[in-house]
């Protein structure tokens, strides 16, 4: 008998047409070779792995920066005391609207009922910011705070606070309620990395953040964060974390188009 007949045996006695069918269909299946994948499909898969991997990584980049900057979060006075105090009294007014220069990139569009807030502390940080909101920035500091609620530093600034706790908020975020804490950080190996998951304005995605001890404090339930990069050739940044407190569907829309069109001009 040849190896043949071992593989696929004829009918014979006792054997059924069945069974020589299935028989030559094992013998097909074995002599049909087992192509690859074609290299341009394999191409397409690395691809895909080489950009999961990106996206991760700038994932973990961005919620840490936001992680560092948040550290401080409520914490207006945090690394920026001269002898505990800040170095000028905060102001609840908006900040003066100011005009680009020639060497500035585009300012964002203001739509009716917004205006354009710059924080010159934030490396020329520019806002558009629902007219209803209120602003915190001291001279000399390397954070502002934007709000739905008034805001106002404690008797003494932060000098006597408890727990290494201080709030500029006067209550607590009522529902819907909302805090952006901006943050300024300089690191060029960190800007670098972000650079290529930024928007051609230098905003990274806007992303959903574990909520801090110190937003469930003063009563926030979800948290957003977004880094907003400087010049291509600068080391400067923008840490943002927004805390809110059971937002709307549109509240947390508007949140996200605040901080998606943040500018850092410098």
């Amino acid at each position: 008998m040849t190896d043949h007949d071992d593989l696929c045996p004829g009918p014979g006695p006792g054997t059924t047409a069945e069974a020589a069918e299935h028989e030559l269909r094992v013998l097909l299946e074995r002599a049909v070779p087992q192509l690859p994948a074609p290299a341009q499909r394999l191409e397409s898969v690395r691809e895909r792995v080489r950009r999961r991997r990106r996206r991760r990584a700038a994932g973990v980049s961005v919620t840490a920066v936001v992680a560092i900057a948040a550290a401080g979060l409520l914490l207006p006075g945090a690394g920026d005391r001269d002898g505990g105090r800040p170095q000028a009294s905060a102001s609840l007014a908006p900040p003066a609207s100011g005009s680009a220069s020639a060497t500035s990139p585009p300012l964002p569009t203001v739509p009716p009922g917004y205006d354009l807030m710059p924080f010159d502390n934030l490396a020329g940080l520019r806002l558009v910011l629902p007219s209803d909101w209120v602003a915190l920035s001291a001279v000399g500091s390397t954070r502002a705070y934007v709000s739905t609620q008034s805001l106002g530093l404690p008797q003494g600034g932060c000098e006597h606070q408890l727990d290494d706790f201080c709030t500029p908020l006067d209550r607590t975020l009522a529902d819907d309620g909302v805090l952006v804490q901006f943050s300024l950080v300089s690191s060029k190996g960190l800007t670098g990395k972000l650079r290529g998951t930024a928007d051609t304005t230098g905003v990274t995605a806007v992303s959903v953040q574990p909520v801090l001890t110190a937003c469930r404090t003063v009563g926030g339930t979800e948290q957003l964060g977004t880094v907003i990069l400087g010049a291509a050739d600068s080391p400067v940044m923008v840490a943002a974390t927004a805390c809110m407190a059971h937002p709307r569907p549109a509240q947390e829309a508007r949140v996200r188009a605040v901080l998606s069109t943040a500018l850092v001009p410098s």
